[in-house]
């Protein structure tokens, strides 16, 4: 082998790497809350872009720009967004949504006016959803959650992308979408096509109890981590209590009021199989 075909071929490889190193690089692991529903992955990234970069990062992540597509994944989508991402929305500010508080999901009518299309790998290959501003209609029977009649308005000729409200704005409430200029930069949702391995994806497992200590009732944070039994045990590791998989489906808290003040472990059995026991006070 030459020099010259050496430093192509090194030249090459340092590339290679460079672009596998890159991977999913767009976005920081600390700034991701990732949730399961409906058999998919959602990644609710913290960090500003616009929409155009937003769905580059999903794409890179293996992932589009979420297609809400009914009113229970939008409701799935908005309950993890207002209770369980820790948002601080005045970081993700639009400043033509209102002054309201949004992400990005993956609609834009980009390429023409009024014809608002789900296209959240931006790759052109769309579904139009929408047709016209306010007054419109939805194409196809698709669904859509604009405020009737307000939105989208294509304020100043220049709103172009998708957002998802995190607080209400003059002319909507937390959770309906509006069009915004799409060179906001925004916090944004990535949708995966199933359920990720989280340490594939650098994600780490997360079960957090809040508060501790506690007065009245726990509640239990999980990312990604489906729970099949939560057993309750006091100082001398005797059980009082045991909640059941069908239980934490309804609801991730446990009572607290009646129990005795002191020092209690919650056990937590996986349905990987893996347990977790946390020390709580009350």
């Amino acid at each position: 082998m030459n020099k010259t075909t050496l430093i192509t071929y090194a030249t090459a490889l340092v590339l290679a790497m460079s672009s596998y190193l890159s991977y999913g690089q767009c976005a920081t692991t600390s700034n991701i809350y990732a949730f399961n529903y409906n058999s998919k992955t959602y990644e609710v990234v913290k960090e500003n872009k616009s929409w155009v970069d937003a769905a580059s990062c999903a794409v890179e992540r293996g992932g589009i720009l979420t297609e809400i597509n009914d009113l229970a994944e939008q409701n799935a989508i908005f309950d993890a967004l207002d209770n369980n991402a820790n948002i601080t929305t005045n970081n993700t500010i639009a400043a033509d949504g209102g002054g309201g508080a949004y992400v990005w999901i993956g609609g834009n009518d980009i390429s023409t006016e009024g014809n608002w299309v789900w296209d959240g790998n931006n790759d052109g290959t769309s579904t139009q959803f929408w047709d016209g501003d306010s007054s419109g209609n939805t194409v196809g029977g698709l669904w859509s959650n604009w405020p009737s009649e307000i939105e989208p308005d294509n304020f100043n000729n220049n709103q172009d992308g998708l957002a998802l409200s995190l607080t209400n704005w003059p002319y909507g409430s937390a959770g309906q979408w509006n069009d915004v200029n799409h060179t906001n930069v925004l916090y944004y949702v990535i949708e995966h096509p199933g359920i990720l391995s989280t340490k594939k994806h650098g994600l780490k497992t997360r079960i957090e109890l809040k508060p501790n200590p506690v007065v009245d009732f726990l509640t239990i944070e999980t990312n990604g981590t489906e729970l099949r039994e939560v057993v309750v045990l006091n100082a001398l590791a005797q059980t009082i209590l045991t909640i059941s998989s069908e239980d934490l489906s309804k609801s991730k808290t446990i009572d607290f009021r009646n129990f005795n003040r002191g020092i209690y472990f919650i056990k937590m059995h996986q349905k990987n199989g893996k347990s977790i026991t946390k020390k709580i006070i009350k």
